[in-house]
């Protein structure tokens, strides 16, 4: 069931999947926080739903970050005005402790929130982080052309909010007729194979303005600050990625002391959609194996 949430960007659209564990005796564990990433919503993570993926011993909840999806936000905003904003709903929502899982742009706030929060933070699983590269390209973009689908969907955004109230009804034509299957075609290794509510969803949750809020602030963020994250992490990316390069983990990896990396074989961009059952198991197996992850929920 969705809920408003008031934080200070405004209200979040919260979705909560109560988990079945028994809290007669206690507050039970910490739900799993899924973050989607940028022109996402929770939609991104309905097939980690729809094919049972996640766990229903413990609560699930998917918030729409401010600015997309039924929250309407504010621009602009930087990484930890939404990482904050996150928190608040978490604490109106009654939890004081959390898992987080976080996607692309989601997955940089929830790395900030484990450093910034480290004694509520149990667990991180950031899938397909943009962070280091993705900013340096999008301040030099030249000097990274393997970036160059970064760069060129952060151009596309000033267009299509140039178009202003027109741009929904051209992205809902380019999915039906498939122009935006091929457009994103990238983003996966199998788009053909995916359902087409995947392809509705993205150009629903398309967002120009938020998109270059978050653009922007990725730009001026400082990620050395996750140098302080103690919670156990796990750090990953589809072998076909094209938005989180290869090196980019390693990097990650140097820089969270706590943190370990994964390559998903067989997936872009958005592993958790082309693999919902098979990511989410090797990336809780993965995080299972880090230090300090003994009372991890299963």
């Amino acid at each position: 069931m969705k809920r408003f949430v008031q934080t200070s960007l405004g209200a979040v659209a919260v979705r909560v999947h109560p988990g079945t564990e028994d809290r007669t005796t206690g507050p039970g564990s910490p739900p799993w926080v899924f973050l989607h990433g940028a022109s996402g919503s929770w939609r991104t993570f309905r097939e980690l739903t729809l094919k049972r993926a996640i766990p229903v011993e413990y609560d699930s909840v998917f918030l729409d970050l401010p600015g997309w999806g039924d929250s309407p936000g504010q621009v602009p905003f930087t990484v930890d005005q939404q990482s904050t904003a996150v928190v608040e709903a978490l604490t109106a929502l009654n939890y004081r402790s959390w898992c987080l899982f976080g996607h692309s742009m989601g997955a940089v706030l929830a790395l900030h929130i484990a450093a910034s929060r480290p004694e509520e933070t149990h667990a991180v699983v950031a899938l397909s982080p943009t962070a280091l590269t993705a900013g340096a390209a999008l301040n030099r973009p030249l000097r990274y052309p393997a970036m160059a689908p970064l760069v060129g969907m952060h151009a596309l955004m000033f267009v299509l909010r140039a178009l202003g109230r027109t741009a929904p009804a051209l992205l809902r034509i380019a999915e039906r007729t498939r122009l935006l299957r091929l457009a994103l075609g990238p983003f996966f290794v199998r788009p053909r194979m995916l359902q087409r509510r995947v392809f509705v969803d993205l150009a629903v949750d398309a967002r120009p303005a938020s998109f270059i809020a978050a653009a922007n602030a990725l730009k001026k963020y400082d990620a050395g600050i996750w140098q302080q994250i103690a919670a156990p992490t796990v750090l990953a990316r589809g072998s076909r990625d094209i938005f989180t390069p290869a090196a980019e983990l390693h990097a990650l990896a140097t820089l969270i002391p706590t943190a370990q990396s994964v390559v998903l074989a067989g997936t872009g961009h958005f592993a958790h959609v082309e693999d919902p059952v098979g990511t989410w198991q090797t990336l809780l197996t993965a995080l299972q194996s880090t230090p300090d992850s003994l009372h991890l929920p299963d």
